[in-house]
């Protein structure tokens, strides 16, 4: 906007001071690079390819309230999630496809639950507030399982 100030230059001056005063230590840094790099080594990164948070269309459709929707994809499988509930009571409801067998961590902080998928790729669970990621360990290749973005909730 033409009226509203440019904080650029109070942006860069903060920088500036926080990294005189209170500077990264070197090593943390390397760790952090070093950690992001190694992130999906072994595993295949699923990649969200849907959102209803982000789709107007779905808004108009009825359904759970505080619902959310979805998908992520990764070579031939896809995961379709729902959340629903709020609070301690939130769930997780989940199916691959193509349908198969497969054990899923669900990941939040230090905590990860273990379920298993039916015969038809479905799966369930609790589901704490906060980001989430999915592991997916499937019988094709149990060395390098397919691993979702982390999604806040």
């Amino acid at each position: 906007m033409p009226d509203e100030p440019d904080d650029t230059e109070l942006e860069e001056e903060l920088r500036e001071i926080a990294a005189r005063l209170d500077p990264v230590p070197p090593r943390l840094l390397t760790a952090a690079v070093d950690s992001y790099t190694w992130r999906t080594v072994g595993s295949d990164l699923a990649e969200l390819v849907f959102d209803s948070l982000a789709d107007d269309h779905v808004a108009l459709v009825r359904g759970q309230e505080h619902a959310r929707l979805l998908s992520f994809e990764s070579g031939g499988l896809t995961i379709d999630v729902q959340v629903s509930g709020g609070g301690p009571d939130r769930r997780i409801v989940g199916q691959l496809a193509p349908p198969r067998r497969a054990a899923v961590k669900i990941r939040q902080g230090l905590k990860v639950t273990g379920l298993d998928t039916d015969d038809l790729g479905r799966f369930s669970g609790p589901l704490r507030k906060g980001p989430f990621s999915l592991l997916c360990s499937t019988g094709a290749d149990p060395d390098r399982p397919v691993v979702t973005d982390w999604i806040a909730i």
